[in-house]
């Protein structure tokens, strides 16, 4: 299912911007109309991004802030004069756009954004997109509620955040509540700047635990005025909190974007001379009863002679525009000094016509996206060898630098601006990334790795995997009968009966009434029952703090997994059809989404219970072909580790080899083992002594050594990882063993916490992305010489194929030699092999 967009935009924020902007614009009878004018060319230009809209505004009056503290907002100043007839003409405005808005008295326009955010940022397929310059608001981000900064024209993410304010956005309320706001009067701690704020924050996480923290403060000056002004933090912090429970007695239904009366409108922007907007409308919502719109209409000989200039040309570019989410018109160009538009009302009679040059392979076909044009043109994936798909393109250049959206591919590769992007545009991108290719040594990347995967992925969804949903169904209603015996001990235990998905009960139920130990406060105050702190309650013998864990495990395997995964099942061919993306990743590894099959837990009892409800029809195996400890094999090849090396080669098992090296013995038990291989593993993602002692169950001061020990004997990984930073520092980006540049942010940024992350991306990076470029050369390869049988799954380093009983050996055998044999490095790699009736192979 698509994602549906809900835009929510602040109203009022808008306006007053508007207002300095454009505050000398009046109608020829005098009357002010700048802001409102302003403010409706920012709103156009989200309307056809969006399927649900709303603008929140303030009512005015009074709210419950100012019962709290009498003096909140007092030095306001009265709007200019000009700008208060405006307030009226904007509702004016949002009625005759046939825009949904809310106002509720007692609130502000902030806690109707952040209610409408947390409702609806939970609901699947949804993505919220806030629009606001409002710093307030910054602490609502999260993956799925978004901020875009119309004043930057940027959607704010974490990194920008932690750059401005020096914290994340889950510590934001935190840190205004001591700076203080001036412009709404909001005292905050005096003395105390953002820079101090963060520093505090960082040292101890909250402002409960800073103020609980008081007397460890170093500096004395700090430490005196927190003494002195806690409660003015505390009562900002109230002041400063959205409120999230706004009684708003609509359904989503209210919010959905509908065109306006368009006689109505038109009426209202002819009333306030609003003259440049009248064309906009029009076009935006497809509208053709005014003499001011231009309309051509184009015979099929027109696009015969034109296509065929295309065919000379030997390219055609394609690009599909979607005003409110629909269709409305196919641009096609050659080069950029041509284009060509076909509108809706005649799109069906011209794909006739288009399909003629769209199948001959002589033609390069350039698009952006190829699943949408596929959304379009189903069959235009018979010529997946004739097109270039700028998305891919840029991806082979950048990986893991930017999103390939066409904005941003403009951005990064065009030396101007870019405001209507058709057909003739691709042609200019096309050129420009081509070049590129061809001048920094990426077309092998993309031409043998990147864009002939295309045609495997497709390939792989329209096969999809069957799905025993019987045996799911039944792991469900185990599921259902466990949680349900949890939640009875739960309450036993407790003494009474509560809502233990919710965090607030249940931190009241654990440290309040039954008195546990307390362990830290989460964000809105109460004590956290995070699982950090579970499993700390549970190392100390807390019975309940066990249960609970296992209620949410339970709660998630049967919500996120088996249920999910009934409901996504194709009625069909009762298989569950995937989707792929090539161009997400930093490394080159392949996502999936809608469902996201790479993330069913692999080595759980209930994860293989799941994977087991993936068969194959009767008569057919899965064959399944993974790469043994690849990323390890990698490093001992690129770092040059002797001992490895010698290792692999004889196939000796290197966990034993390494808990020897480091633990200094010889017997070796599995648990043991087990830490040896924490370690291998960890070095490759560049874990920290911290990390390592988290995992292991050890002091920082032991993971520390087990770490200079390892290095000790090792040194060439440790030389290794030094290089690695290093040349990522230097350029941006560390390499695959086949040229694949993977782009590491934040390696150079100030900020500790972003850059140490980074340093591990790039250690890991030309590990993980060789692996993916490997995997990525095995799949084409195979693709390619499968004569029997089907790929039917890809998940991190395994490949699952479905065939037929009587070709299993000679299908596996294919496999594993292409496989193994994808590269050739100094190291053997090697294939595991499992075959069975599921994918749980039991």
């Amino acid at each position: 299912m698509k994602e549906k967009t809900f835009t929510i935009i602040d109203g009022y924020g808008f306006l007053f911007r508007a207002y300095y902007v454009l505050h000398h614009l009046t109608t020829t009878a005098g009357i002010p109309v700048g802001a409102v004018y302003g403010f409706l060319n920012m709103v156009l230009k989200y309307i056809s991004h969006s399927d649900y809209l709303t603008i929140a505004l303030d009512s005015g009056k009074k709210n419950f802030r100012h019962s709290l503290y009498s003096e909140y907002k007092a030095n306001r100043v009265t709007p200019p004069e000009d700008l208060i007839p405006q307030f009226t003409i904007l509702r004016e405005a949002v009625e005759a756009f046939n825009f949904s808005y809310e106002e509720i008295e007692g609130y502000e326009a902030d806690d109707i954004i952040a209610t409408l955010a947390a409702k609806y940022a939970n609901h699947e397929d949804f993505k919220v997109v806030v629009i606001s310059s409002d710093k307030d608001l910054f602490q609502l981000l999260n993956y799925n509620i978004l901020i875009f900064d119309p004043i930057k024209n940027i959607y704010v993410d974490e990194k920008q955040v932690i750059e401005k304010f020096g914290v994340n956005s889950n510590k934001l309320l935190d840190l205004f509540s001591l700076t203080g706001d001036a412009s709404d009067n909001i005292p905050g701690v005096p003395g105390i700047g953002p820079k101090t704020a963060a520093k505090l924050l960082d040292e101890f996480d909250s402002l409960d635990n800073i103020i609980e923290n008081i007397n460890n403060i170093e500096q004395t000056r700090v430490r005196n005025i927190l003494t002195e002004h806690k409660e003015k933090a505390l009562i900002s912090r109230e002041l400063l909190s959205l409120c999230k429970k706004v009684d708003l007695q609509h359904d989503i239904v209210k919010y959905e974007v509908h065109p306006p009366n368009m006689e109505k409108l038109l009426s209202f922007l002819k009333k306030y001379e609003f003259n440049s907007l009248i064309g906009k409308v029009e076009k935006l919502f497809s509208y053709s009863g005014s003499s001011t719109k231009e309309k051509t209409e184009y015979s099929s000989e027109e696009l015969e002679k034109f296509l065929e200039h295309c065919r000379y040309e030997g390219k055609i570019a394609i690009h599909c525009h979607f005003e409110n989410n629909r269709l409305n018109k196919i641009s096609l160009s050659c080069s950029e000094d041509n284009i060509f538009y076909i509108d809706q009302s005649c799109l069906q009679d011209a794909l006739t016509i288009i399909n003629s040059t769209l199948f001959s392979n002589g033609v390069l076909k350039i698009v952006h996206d190829i699943r949408k044009i596929r959304e379009i043109f189903p069959t235009i994936e018979r010529v997946l060898d004739s097109i270039d798909d700028l998305m891919i393109m840029s991806y082979s250049l950048d990986t893991g630098k930017h999103d390939h959206s066409i904005p941003n591919i403009i951005a990064h590769n065009l030396s101007k601006n870019v405001e209507t992007f058709s057909a003739k545009i691709l042609i200019a991108i096309h050129e420009k990334l081509t070049q590129r290719l061809f001048q920094e040594k990426l077309f092998t990347i993309y031409e043998r790795f990147d864009r002939p995967l295309m045609k495997v992925i497709f390939d792989m969804e329209q096969n999809g995997i069957l799905l025993n949903i019987e045996k799911l169904q039944e792991l469900s209603d185990k599921f259902e009968q466990l949680i349900a015996v949890l939640e009875n001990d739960i309450h036993n235990l407790a003494g009474e009966k509560f809502n233990i998905a919710s965090p607030k009960q249940l931190s009241d139920v654990l440290f309040n009434k039954m008195e546990l130990s307390k362990k830290k406060k989460s964000k809105s105050g109460s004590y956290s029952t995070n699982s950090e702190v579970l499993e700390a309650l549970e190392e100390e013998g807390t019975e309940i703090a066990g249960k609970i864990l296992s209620w949410r495990h339970s709660s998630k395997l049967k919500g996120t997994y088996t249920d999910a995964l009934i409901k996504q099942v194709d009625p069909l061919d009762g298989r569950i059809h995937t989707s792929f993306s090539i161009t997400v990743t930093a490394t080159g590894r392949l996502s999936s989404s809608n469902p996201n099959l790479q993330n069913i837990p692999i080595r759980s009892e209930e994860g293989s219970l799941i994977r087991q409800a993936f068969i194959v029809p009767k008569g057919c195996k899965i064959i399944s072909a993974d790469y043994s400890q690849i990323e390890l094999r990698l490093l001992a090849h690129v770092a040059d580790v002797a001992a490895f090396k010698e290792a692999f080669a004889n196939r000796e098992d290197i966990h034993d080899i390494t808990a020897r090296q480091v633990f200094g013995v010889q017997e070796i038990d599995e648990q043991l083992r087990r830490k040896a291989k924490t370690i291998n593993f960890g070095i490759i993602y560049g874990i920290s002594p911290f990390g390592l002692a988290k995992r292991l169950g050890i002091t920082f001061q032991e993971a520390a050594e087990y770490i200079n020990y390892y290095f000790s004997c090792y040194p060439e990984i440790k030389v290794y990882m030094e290089k690695a930073v290093s040349i990522a520092r230097n350029h941006g980006y560390v390499e695959t063993l086949f040229g694949r540049r993977c782009f590491v942010r934040d390696i150079n940024n100030k900020i500790p916490y972003l850059r140490q992350f980074a340093e591990r991306a790039a250690i890991n990076a030309p590990l993980q992305g060789t692996a993916a470029d490997i995997i990525r050369r095995a799949m084409i390869q195979l693709f390619d010489q499968l004569k029997t049988g089907k790929i039917i799954l890809q998940v991190h380093d395994e490949l699952l194929v479905e065939v037929e009983d009587d070709k299993v050996q000679e299908t596996a055998k294919l496999m594993k030699d292409i496989m193994e044999n994808a590269v050739e490095i100094s190291i053997p790699l090697e294939v595991e092999i499992k075959i069975s009736d599921n994918w749980g192979f039991s």
